[in-house]
């Protein structure tokens, strides 16, 4: 990686911002697809648990001797984590595809994710309903501390600050 240089006369597949007509739109439904993208990836960190996602988890668990963390959980998320080895295929795929500019080391890349994600996918209808369920949960606990902050807000008032 240190040594990597960027290909800046290679082929290019494709690139719409240098056509016209296409420049502004294909730049503006990139972005967006991409912001959109993310905003799935950052609402997948509030389902699944993100320092066991990055194996933080794991390496804490073994130095304090608990064992594995995969032990405590329900054989339902065990199942699921069997299938799935990341929970964000499609926004990575997303983000690979859809550039304004796929030049061809950009096309490998892609190319290969995709071969190696679309080999390791393997959901079925009970692990989309386990997702289905912790996102129901989730919601839930989220809906909650917003009805008791507007129970408090109600008992209290807002809080204003006191000039003397």
């Amino acid at each position: 990686m240190r040594c990597w240089q960027p290909v800046r006369d290679g082929p290019l597949l494709w690139d719409a911002s240098r056509s016209e007509p296409w420049a502004t739109w294909v730049l503006l439904a990139c972005f967006i697809l991409h912001f959109v993208a993310w905003l799935i990836i950052f609402s997948i960190i509030l389902i699944f648990d993100y320092a066991e996602l990055m194996g933080v988890k794991q390496v804490y668990y073994h130095c304090l001797g608990m064992g594995d963390p995969l032990a405590l959980k329900s054989v339902r998320a065990v199942r699921l984590y069997s299938h799935l080895r990341h929970p964000v295929y499609l926004e990575f795929l997303l983000i690979l595809w859809a550039v304004p500019c796929l030049s061809l080391d950009r096309l490998l890349l892609a190319t290969l994710f995709t071969a190696y994600m679309t080999c390791g996918h393997s959901l079925d209808q009970q692990d989309y309903l386990y997702l289905r369920a912790q996102l129901d949960k989730k919601f839930q606990v989220f809906s909650r501390e917003e009805a008791a902050y507007g129970d408090l807000l109600a008992r209290n008032g807002p809080v204003l600050s006191k000039e003397s």
